[in-house]
């Protein structure tokens, strides 16, 4: 990480900010009382953070926390010091649990706070934006360093370098594309030898039994149905769509219904044919509650 002199040149905070600190002391100091209080009750607004103040002694701690914060902030331009302070308090904001996201949003918070009681304090528009420019930084240098803790957590969960670990994923990957690209592929062929099985039904329906051949041939059209919807299935997944349970729910109950055609023609023992029957609809039923599911997230 940076030093506090190259963040303090990053920010653009120079000798007039300086200047300015004592002035900014002189109004927001008085404050610190109230800042923690309302920040306390801020922060127990929300389950999540209230959650992190299971008794008074843990509240107390936590106003006398944000009061020294405060203090230090108003006290002068941070040096390397301060630097390992923040360091410590955005490790302790990891270590207890606490999320990124709720760091900045506190942070939000004293910025409006402050901005607020200096619209009450400093009448003069000039000085007062002045003022809040030199905030403003300071706020900003501090909620920097304090979210680069968080930054630094997950770069320790890297198991190997980022570099490698980048060339590894971006590989799987392409080789998960050229699967996929198969995958249609082989869809494809089973496609083409559904179609000759069709032709073939169709072809002994006139030269055999019509009633046969016409139930064997609706079976192939189903199963052939069912096959262009997983097509379809694959290729909007190519381009970047969603993964869609629903075509093998549909192509499940297709092999059950072309398995009943068929069981029609057979000598099908009865307690077979009620399995299927009673298979069919496990499945009848998984589907309409799917429809439904996808029809309430809409």
């Amino acid at each position: 990480m940076e030093s506090m002199q190259d963040m303090l040149r990053h920010y653009h905070v120079g000798q007039e900010d300086e200047a300015r600190l004592s002035r900014l002391a002189a109004v927001l100091k008085p404050e610190a009382d109230r800042l923690a209080e309302e920040f306390y009750d801020y922060l127990t607004e929300d389950p999540y953070t209230a959650g992190f103040f299971p008794s008074d002694n843990a509240v107390r701690r936590r106003k006398e926390t944000i009061k020294g914060w405060f203090a230090g902030l108003l006290s002068g331009l941070p040096d390397e010091s301060a630097l390992r302070r923040l360091r410590k308090i955005g490790k302790t904001h990891v270590r207890i649990g606490l999320e990124g996201h709720y760091v900045n949003a506190a942070m939000h918070f004293i910025r409006d706070f402050c901005r607020g009681a200096l619209a009450a304090a400093v009448p003069d528009g000039a000085e007062r934006t002045a003022l809040e420019t030199t905030l403003n930084k300071l706020l900003d240098l501090h909620l920097d360093v304090l979210t680069s803790s968080y930054r630094e957590a997950e770069l320790s969960k890297v198991f190997l370098s980022r570099k490698v670990e980048s060339y590894l994923i971006r590989w799987t990957e392409r080789l998960m594309h050229g699967l996929n690209l198969l995958l249609v592929i082989g869809l494809l062929a089973m496609a083409g030898a559904i179609t000759a099985l069709f032709v073939s039904d169709v072809v002994q329906a006139f030269s055999g039994s019509l009633e046969r051949g016409v139930i064997k041939a609706l079976g192939s059209v189903l199963i052939l149905w069912m096959m262009i919807e997983m097509l379809q299935a694959e290729i909007r997944y190519l381009k970047g769509g969603h993964f869609q349970v629903t075509v093998f729910l549909e192509l499940a109950l297709v092999a059950f219904i072309r398995k009943l055609f068929v069981a029609s023609l057979e000598k099908t023992e009865p307690v077979n044919f009620a399995l299927l029957l009673a298979g069919l609809l496990v499945l009848g039923v998984l589907f309409f509650l799917l429809g439904q599911w996808r029809r309430q997230r809409e």
